[in-house]
């Protein structure tokens, strides 16, 4: 079973209701400040989320849906109801994968220096177009999707690490200017990691205590480096 842990790698489409002007197509620098721009005005954000697992070779497709709260800075509450059962929390210093079925959390230290990897909150949500403008060549699909409608195609660029993801997508819409739809191609596309947010509301008060993690009793505690 493939970790989400930070994304986490996570998030179809359409956003509660939000107002589209008609306007003229923006090109892909205008964008990213536009991106930029609505990233400081973000602080938490609450949302449906769908996560889809698909991997071509084994002609396997697993969906899983739930609900993600998330705060500033790298705070993450979700839950995933089955097939795929589990609650990933971080409080800004670990991270938390539990699955209950399994009887077993899996803990991680979040890594306070930059790397490299993108993951989907640090784009956008937490303001980092400059480091993805460092570490991927960004191009601007064409999409007749839906007006208003971005979607943005990250190739990594070559560096002494490989990195986990060949190709990222991200889903913007006018307006709201984050993304609310991600797509991470891992072993050159045969697997996609889909993660989409729906009737998602911004800047709502979550409690610090969502983000804490209490072991369960009878759980055993990992933790894999």
């Amino acid at each position: 079973m493939a970790r989400l842990l930070f994304l986490i790698p996570f998030f179809l489409l359409v956003l509660g209701e939000v107002p589209l002007e008609a306007a003229q197509r923006k090109d892909l620098e205008t964008l990213l400040e536009e991106v930029d721009k609505a990233s400081q005005d973000f602080k938490t954000i609450e949302a449906d989320v769908t996560y889809t697992r698909i991997i071509f070779l084994l002609e396997e497709e697993e969906t899983s849906r739930g609900k993600v709260r998330y705060k500033k800075p790298k705070k993450l509450h979700l839950e995933l109801k089955p097939p795929r059962d589990e609650l990933d929390i971080s409080d800004g210093e670990y991270l938390w994968v539990y699955r209950p079925e399994a009887k077993q959390v899996e803990k991680y230290r979040i890594a306070k220096e930059e790397t490299m990897e993108l993951n989907f909150f640090e784009f956008g949500y937490e303001g980092s177009v400059k480091k993805a403008k460092e570490n991927y060549y960004i191009e601007m699909l064409n999409t007749e999707e839906k007006e208003g409608l971005y979607i943005l195609k990250l190739t990594p660029k070559e560096s002494e690490t490989s990195p986990q993801y060949s190709e990222i997508r991200l889903w913007i819409e006018e307006g709201f200017w984050l993304p609310t739809q991600i797509e991470l191609y891992e072993s050159q596309g045969e697997v996609i990691n889909r993660i989409v947010l729906k009737n998602v509301k911004m800047n709502k008060s979550i409690p610090d205590s969502l983000f804490q993690f209490v072991v369960p009793e009878g759980v055993e505690v990992v933790e894999p480096f």
